[in-house]
């Protein structure tokens, strides 16, 4: 029987002398959303921004049966509104 080494929950290397770092804040689709139009004074309807998630053009992650999407990424697609670009 083959033994396989344990992974570390770290993606430090081993014995490395840092604090390992914290996990992304993440926010439900809905947050995300109120925060988006909050922050950028536009009018985007929810099913837009569900259909976004949807088909990728907004990062989000699947934990059992709900999405959420990390606060860098939202922070991120507000710059891009804020400058002019496309989502």
């Amino acid at each position: 029987m083959k033994h396989h080494a344990a992974r570390s929950a770290s993606p430090l290397p081993a014995g490395a002398n840092s604090k390992p770092s914290s996990p992304l804040p993440m926010l439900t689709p809905t947050h995300a959303w109120r925060l988006l139009c909050r922050r950028t004074g536009a009018h985007i309807a929810r099913n837009t921004f569900y259909r976004w998630i949807n088909s990728g053009r907004v990062g989000a992650v699947r934990v059992g049966y709900r999405f959420l999407v990390p606060l860098p990424l939202v922070e991120e697609i507000i710059q891009k509104c804020l400058d002019g670009e496309r989502i």
